[in-house]
């Protein structure tokens, strides 16, 4: 696995109304990193879930345009509620990029704090659209599972 150290990092940062343990939840259950994960307009199938140090995970984005884009990667780090890390990239793909997410508890909302590491800068513009879209779609969840409790 190769990851550029050196490229510019992408760096979003965002809250949401729910607990560190709420968001932790929505990105480390399958089935409800699969309900939003991806840009808006773009459906995942996530066949693969390991979500521990070291588990894989392997999800498949399909595209508008009928074509389908298979990301994969490892788990790199977990602390439950607070942080987690994993590698993300195009299946097969020996070159990899790292996703870290930090979540700091704001009296019951939660700020998280996304960084995207090792972009060539010629894809940073379109993982920045895909993120903020993606954590768009991952506020509605929030919000959908809120009004529903």
């Amino acid at each position: 696995m190769i990851i550029d150290t050196k490229a510019p990092a992408l760096v979003i940062t965002r809250i949401f109304d729910a607990s560190p343990e709420r968001v932790f939840e929505a990105w480390l259950v399958q089935e409800e990193f699969g309900s939003w994960i991806g840009p808006e307009g773009i459906h995942c199938d996530v066949p693969l879930f390991e979500p521990r140090v070291e588990g894989r995970y392997r999800l498949t984005m399909h595209l508008p345009d009928g074509r389908a884009l298979p990301i994969a990667g490892v788990f790199t780090a977990i602390e439950p509620n607070r942080r987690f890390s994993f590698t993300w990239g195009g299946e097969g793909d020996p070159r990899q990029t790292l996703v870290s997410v930090e979540l700091r508890d704001l009296n019951g909302r939660t700020e998280l704090t996304l960084r995207h590491e090792g972009l060539p800068s010629t894809e940073h513009d379109g993982h920045d659209k895909g993120w903020n879209s993606a954590l768009n779609k991952l506020g509605f969840h929030l919000a959908a599972s809120n009004a529903a409790a």
